[in-house]
């Protein structure tokens, strides 16, 4: 039991480490929730800071769901429920982070990197529905949101012998993505949603300000 607990504690200390925050602060940004989204994850990163931190911050992202996930699953043995627990700690410290006053990002990159622990191939398909879905609508918040909502049928297709704890576990991931997203299908609807390409809304205004000659 103590390992257990030990195990979805540490994952979800883990997971709230905030990553794109730090990579931004260190690009001088002196804390990136107050510009585009709001949001740590790296599809703000690139919009506010640019590409090489936001892949950073993204592999980081993922490094951060994987790694928990395969050491609780092939080294500590933690009991099934506890396992699929762990792994959803992870994305929910992401989200949640307790470094930040129990806020954070979105979950998506996190979430990938569980879905490449727990299998690769389901991790791979969805990461391709992202891709394909981001080329073509360039919406990185609607490509998440559909790549999340697929990952739960695309486990239960390669995985139907697995464990039902993990299942679950998907597809709580995929829901809490959909539900982090709320912000985002607002703007989607309304049609003010950012695509790849534009600049923080926030920081391009004061980038404008600082061009501008003084007066006087």
């Amino acid at each position: 039991m103590l390992i257990n607990v030990a195990a979805l504690v540490g994952c979800f200390l883990v997971g709230g480490i905030p990553v794109g925050l730090l990579i931004a602060r260190a690009c001088g940004i002196d804390d990136i929730r107050k510009y585009g989204s709001g949001n740590i994850g790296a599809s703000n990163v690139l919009r506010t800071v640019g590409a090489r931190p936001a892949l950073v911050v993204w592999l980081v992202d993922i490094a951060k769901g994987a790694l928990p996930t395969l050491v609780v699953g092939t080294l500590l043995h933690v009991a099934a429920w506890w396992y699929a627990g762990a792994a959803f700690a992870i994305v929910l410290g992401h989200c949640f982070s307790p470094y930040l006053g129990f806020s954070g990002g979105r979950g998506v990159a996190t979430s990938l990197g569980v879905l490449l622990a727990l299998d690769w191939r389901v991790g791979t398909l969805a990461l391709s529905i992202w891709i394909i879905l981001t080329f073509v609508t360039r919406y990185i918040s609607l490509s998440s949101i559909l790549a999340a909502l697929s990952a739960t049928p695309l486990y239960w297709f390669f995985d139907r012998a697995a464990n039902i704890e993990l299942l679950v576990c998907v597809l709580a991931m995929g829901l809490l993505i959909v539900v982090r997203h709320t912000p985002n299908i607002g703007r989607l609807l309304s049609g003010t949603e950012t695509r790849i390409g534009q600049k923080a809304k926030e920081l391009q205004e004061e980038t404008e300000d600082e061009q501008q000659p003084d007066e006087g």
